[in-house]
């Protein structure tokens, strides 16, 4: 068993060697410093909405514009190249984590849950152990 964990943290480590994931971590710095405003005004709509759905729901009188400003805030901030780029990445790095889960999977049990290429585990199927 202890080769195995051993094995996992090797893997764990390549992963965060690669390219796409040393990039995303450059990224995530680079826009922390680049729009700050930005990410405290998307913060402050997302924190006022989420308040607003807990205490009315769209009945809430300030609803409609709670719901403007978080689209505008998220817009701005999701529009800049480097946020998309982020976000590329991110999803081409889960990607290939979830190929690399199917195959392990795979390679135990074709009974063994693991996510498709939307990253989520499908029901049914299990590998009968207990």
């Amino acid at each position: 068993m202890t080769d195995i964990i051993m094995q996992a943290y090797n893997v764990l480590d390549e992963l965060r060697k690669d390219n796409k994931y040393q990039t995303l971590l450059t990224l995530d710095q680079h826009i922390g410093t680049l729009y700050p405003r930005e990410i405290a005004a998307f913060q402050k709509a997302k924190v006022t909405y989420e308040e607003i759905l807990n205490t009315g729901g769209s009945y809430h009188p300030d609803y409609k514009d709670a719901i403007k400003v978080l689209s505008q805030t998220k817009t701005l901030l999701y529009e800049k190249p480097e946020v998309k780029r982020y976000f590329e990445l991110e999803r081409e790095v889960q990607d290939e984590l979830n190929d690399f889960l199917n195959e392990l999977a795979h390679s135990v049990s074709t009974h063994v849950k693991a996510p498709n290429k939307l990253g989520i585990v499908q029901k049914g199927g299990s590998c009968h152990v207990r």
